[in-house]
Parts: structure tokens; C-alpha cells; sequence
């Protein structure tokens, strides 16, 4: 099949382009600068730079493109998500490149749309584990454009077009985000939020990139993506091996976490997500966990 990528030069767009490619697709890569050609193309896919922003530009981009899968985010690194203004870029690109995207897919005769989202949507369940069918907790006008995107993305799924939502869970491997924790981790610093006991879904990149291979096959709805859950006392322990250091990673005082806002407070969230409905309906199943050895460097 003919498929375009949206965020195509990002970490998590790239691991999709080389899985496509590896499953046999013909994959066209969209990137907003010409210097994100080279990123493309070292992945094995085609490239073609259009303004993600405007329907008219991406329209000629999709044209003769069966499928859009859409990856663009922009999420700011550790504590610096608390600066005025952080967020921006990240919130332009789903409030406005998102609905873009969908539109000009439809326009451009594309049967399905495959759009990234975040487990970080739904509220705290503790213990309990958490399906698709759990009410999201985004009341709050910070996820006004999250809430957005997905109205786009179902907006889409009309007149015969298909519409795939996956909800991924906490995304780590090689990106800087990961690296951030590690070097925290290594330094003694605070990295961690919530409590020891609380759940983390995680979910490595490469694994996500397979995950957009497999969303092909699953009919329109909404499907949570991430491996077995485990707790952030685990996580910790898993990110001080993976780092070489002598003690597990630390969680943030108390105070300080009763003062990240909205956008951080989300990673405080005890989130044992299941994955069983995607799993059953695509096949679909993590390979890298926390403890697996290099996991940082696959």
C-alpha cells in the first residue's frame, strides 16, 4: 500500500516509516524542511516537504496515498514543560496541523487516517486496570487541543473512510526525553513523578513503530497501545541498570510536585492501561520491555 507519514523526522514518525518499508508498504514521508529529506529517505521511504499547516499543501502531498498515519507531536523535555510558553509548538500542531491533516486526507481520497494519541488522557485509576471504554479526564482547557485532534480524526471516519486512534503509552528508548531521564538518573537528580506505587504503561519506540504497522488491520475505533504496566518503583530500578547507576532513579519531592501544573500533573497519574483489545484485533505485541538490556540504544 501507498502511505503517508506525518512528523515523519521525528523519533517516533521514523521508527514508522522503517517499520512500513520492513513490512513491504511504499512509504512517503512528510517533512516541513528540506533538511528533514535526508532523515526520510536513511529510513527507506520517500520524502516530500509541504506545510503541515496548510489542507491545499498536504491535499497534493496525499494524493494517490491510501493511508495517512499522523505522528506530529513537539513535547517539551523534563521540568522545562513548566516555562510560559512550552507548549506552544506542541499545542499548534494538534489544534491546527491535526485538523489540516485529516481534512486534506479525506480530500485527497485517502481511506484511512491512523492518528497518534497519548494514554496521559485518561484519570488517575490507581491499582485498577484501564481499557478504552474508561471516560478520559480532559476537562481541563490544556487538552483542548488533544480533544480537537480526535474529533478531526473521527470527523474523518465518514462515507466509507476508516479512522484508527492510538492512545500509546509512555514512549521511551532513544530520544531525548529518555536520555534526559537517564542523565538524571545517573546524577542523583529527580526525575520521576507520582508515587512509588503508582503505575506506569510504557511503551519503547521501536515498538511503536510496529504498532502503526499493525493499526492497517484494526476497523475504526479507538485502541490503547503499551506494554505490561508496572509500577514506578520498578521503572525507577529499570532506569538506574539502564543507566549504570547505583541507585534507582528519584521521584520529585512532594512540594514540588504539588506545583507542575496541569500538563505535568498528568504523569503523576497511576495508569495501568490494558492493550488487550489492540493486541487481539492486530496480533500486536511489545518486544522491548524496561528490562531488557540496551534498551536505550535500540
Amino acid at each position: 500500500m501507498r502511505i503517508a507519514v506525518t512528523g515523519a523526522t521525528g523519533v517516533l514518525g521514523q521508527e514508522a516509516v522503517e517499520a512500513l518499508v520492513a513490512a513491504g508498504h511504499e512509504v512517503t514521508g512528510i517533512t516541513r524542511r528540506d533538511s528533514g529529506v535526508p532523515i526520510v529517505e536513511g529510513r527507506g521511504g520517500s520524502a516530500i516537504v509541504a506545510d503541515v499547516f496548510d489542507p491545499r499543501d498536504l491535499t497534493r502531498a496525499f494524493r494517490g496515498h491510501e493511508i495517512v498515519i499522523n505522528t506530529l507531536a513537539h513535547v517539551p523535555v523534563g521540568m522545562s514543560g513548566l516555562r510560559p510558553l512550552a507548549w506552544r509548538e506542541d499545542d499548534k500542531l494538534h489544534l491546527e496541523a491535526s485538523v489540516a491533516i485529516a481534512k486534506a486526507a479525506a480530500e485527497a481520497g485517502a481511506r484511512k487516517l491512523i492518528q497518534e494519541s497519548t494514554i496521559f488522557l485518561y484519570p488517575d485509576n490507581g491499582s485498577d486496570w484501564i481499557s478504552e471504554d474508561l471516560a478520559l479526564n480532559v476537562r481541563n482547557q490544556a487538552f483542548r487541543p488533544r480533544v480537537r485532534e480526535m474529533r478531526a480524526a473521527v470527523d474523518f471516519a465518514t462515507s466509507g473512510r476508516s479512522a484508527v486512534i492510538l492512545r500509546l503509552g509512555q514512549l521511551f528508548g532513544r530520544d531525548q526525553h529518555t536520555t534526559h531521564a537517564l542523565k538524571a538518573t545517573r546524577d542523583g537528580d529527580p526525575i520521576l513523578l507520582g508515587k512509588p506505587d503508582h503505575y506506569v504503561t510504557l511503551l519503547h519506540h521501536s515498538d511503536a513503530g510496529r504498532a502503526f504497522v499493525a493499526a492497517l488491520r484494526a476497523s475504526s475505533g479507538f485502541y490503547n497501545v503499551g506494554g505490561e504496566p508496572i509500577t514506578k518503583k520498578r521503572w525507577a530500578k529499570d532506569l538506574a541498570t539502564e543507566a549504570g547507576a547505583q541507585s534507582p532513579a528519584k521521584f520529585y519531592p512532594e512540594i514540588t510536585q504539588a506545583i507542575v501544573g496541569t500538563r505535568l500533573d498528568v504523569q503523576r497519574r497511576s495508569l495501568r492501561v490494558s492493550s488487550v483489545r489492540f493486541m487481539s484485533e492486530t496480533g500486536w505485541r511489545p518486544t522491548v520491555g524496561p528490562s531488557t538490556p540496551g534498551w536505550s540504544r535500540r
